[in-house]
């Protein structure tokens, strides 16, 4: 009998171990923020260089433009990584690689602007860049498209953004760009589809938007 019940009662306890750990995991992996915007609107933002690299091949621009909008606002107790804002528009120009010329064709827009951490004692917040599908044509058979998002950072004191994977700030949520579409054979097989490339870049924003997130 003691037997029978042991049979009965592990099973049992097991299965309610595992609904219980599966109930904190999505309870840990959820995370909100209480995300301030202030002197928010319309903007404008530019750089004098951009770099996308995968396996050690970069592509290069000397300008981007981006322009959109992050109102003010305040966004409460909001699940993370909480949209502010949009990029409606964005251009990149006179990009070079390793082949020569290369042409960025941003295929689809807005991207959304988004908040993934809090704000640092130096005014520094963690965002991600999502949405993103751009083109890439660098000749020579090579040819890709780069999508997903793009991490980054907020700085108040510079009203700069800072797009790269290295973050001030442990981030929520992980963002990464993914390459698709590339040819059987193509860009002398230095560049493959499924890579996760990196971009980086500082962006100068012409607006004095300020972002406090908690």
């Amino acid at each position: 009998m003691r037997r029978s019940i042991g049979r009965i009662l592990l099973p049992a306890a097991a299965a309610t171990l595992a609904v219980a750990f599966a109930a904190s995991s999505a309870m840990a992996t959820t995370a909100t923020l209480t995300v301030k915007v202030t002197s928010g609107g319309s903007y404008t933002a530019t750089t004098t260089k951009t770099t996308l690299t995968d396996n050690g091949i970069s592509v290069t621009c000397t300008a981007s433009k981006a322009s959109g909008s992050i109102p003010t606002k305040t966004y409460t107790n909001a699940t993370s990584p909480v949209t502010v804002g949009t990029t409606a528009a964005l251009s990149f120009t006179n990009c070079t690689g390793p082949l020569g010329p290369v042409t960025v064709k941003v295929n689809k827009l807005p991207y959304k602007v988004q908040v993934d951490s809090k704000t640092n004692s130096k005014g520094q917040t963690d965002g991600i860049i999502s949405g993103v599908n751009d083109s890439v044509n660098a000749g020579a058979n090579c040819t890709f498209t780069v999508s997903g998002s793009a991490p980054g950072f907020y700085t108040n004191g510079k009203h700069t953004l800072s797009l790269t994977p290295t973050l001030p700030i442990t981030p929520l949520k992980t963002a990464q760009l993914t390459v698709s579409g590339v040819p059987t054979g193509g860009c002398l097989g230095a560049i493959h589809n499924g890579d996760h490339p990196t971009y980086t870049s500082t962006y100068a924003v012409s607006r004095a938007i300020v972002i406090k997130s908690s």
